[in-house]
């Protein structure tokens, strides 16, 4: 039962914390950046940054957008410089999208900003309690990126 009660008040934890740390940083974002990104920009310019070239549909699906939405996001990027859309090689019908020189330039200018900014709000924590809340955070990624929402709701329906 001390399983179950721990476990959901991690959940609690997650659900209050989530939120307000994403509110921080998008604040932040837009201050430091003086408005020159969204936060749906600044996150499509991080994924392409991590992952490499992507195509609409699956910028579209980690922002959870349309693709319309996601186009239009994509020409304003487009528009100034920081993205690329090109015609996949193999399959002439995919666009593949990639950061530009500047696009990578101005997505690490703000990352190191924003890094920045992390350090100095935590920096009340001790060394002990930041490797604490890393190996937290890193276990939490890993669990959430095995999630497969499909195949839960799928389950969950029958």
């Amino acid at each position: 039962m001390e399983e179950l009660s721990t476990r959901l008040r991690c959940a609690h934890a997650l659900i209050e914390v989530t939120p307000r740390l994403t509110t921080v940083m998008r604040k932040d974002l837009r201050i430091h950046s003086a408005g020159l990104f969204t936060e749906p920009q600044f996150r499509v310019l991080a994924y392409l940054f991590r992952e490499g070239e992507a195509c609409l549909s699956t910028l579209a699906d980690f922002q959870g957008v349309s693709l319309p939405t996601m186009s239009k996001l994509i020409q304003g990027l487009e528009s100034r410089g920081l993205v690329l859309r090109e015609k996949d090689l193999c399959d002439r019908r995919r666009v593949a999208l990639n950061l530009t020189p500047a696009g990578r330039e101005a997505y690490e200018g703000l990352l190191r900003r924003t890094e920045a900014h992390i350090v100095q709000w935590i920096s009340t924590m001790s060394e002990e309690e930041c490797a604490a809340v890393l190996q937290a955070l890193i276990r939490v990624d890993t669990v959430f990126s095995q999630v497969d929402l499909d195949a839960f709701y799928a389950l969950a329906a029958q």
